[in-house]
């Protein structure tokens, strides 16, 4: 089941099912954004590759390659939770029926706020801690890329996935199910 095809009753359960499809929406931008990244890292790939024998490889290109890898890494990180790709043991909790999938669903979202807490917690260590560029990844005007560029998708990702994961306790306290792709209950 989808936010899309989950069909509320109340005020509460239509402002959490309205949050959820933000959230999934969300998680397609962050998609594409990964997406984005990886066409054009392997872009910049493949032009080395084509231009290195020619002696017309920029220098630049192997550092954007890897602020690209970096950035599709951390716009990821929330796209595959979002839109439920994230690794799941379903089957296991499906042994033990209907409160299994509860506790796991429950024991998934407090372990996840308490990653994305850590994360979030270190943020003001690593504003603090990232100074200078990123050797050569050269932006237009000619400066470098501030060290601090690389860790922003990160801490974006991993603020919206606390927040989806409160969302998921609000719905689980509301009575509505959890998202879900391939569940069988007749299975």
């Amino acid at each position: 089941m989808t936010p899309q095809d989950y069909h509320p009753q109340s005020p509460l359960t239509r402002a959490l099912n309205r949050l959820d499809r933000a959230s999934w929406s969300l998680g397609g931008a962050f998609l594409w954004l990964s997406n984005l990244c990886l066409l054009i890292m392997l872009a910049l790939t493949a032009a080395t590759i084509v231009l290195r024998p020619m002696g017309l490889a920029a220098y630049w290109m192997w550092p954007w390659t890897m602020v690209f890898f970096i950035w599709l890494s951390f716009f990821g990180f929330f796209a595959l939770y979002a839109r439920l790709k994230d690794v799941r043991v379903d089957f296991i909790a499906g042994l033990f029926g209907p409160m299994g999938m509860a506790v796991t669903r429950l024991v998934s979202d407090l372990a996840t706020l308490s990653v994305t807490g850590v994360l979030l917690w270190q943020l003001p260590r690593v504003i603090a801690t990232s100074r200078g560029v990123y050797d050569g990844a050269i932006l237009p005007a000619g400066l470098e890329l501030p060290r601090l560029a690389l860790s922003v998708p990160l801490f974006v990702s991993a603020a919206l996935i606390l927040l989806t994961a409160l969302l998921d306790l609000a719905k689980m306290a509301a009575g509505m199910p959890e998202n879900v792709t391939d569940h069988h209950p007749e299975i």
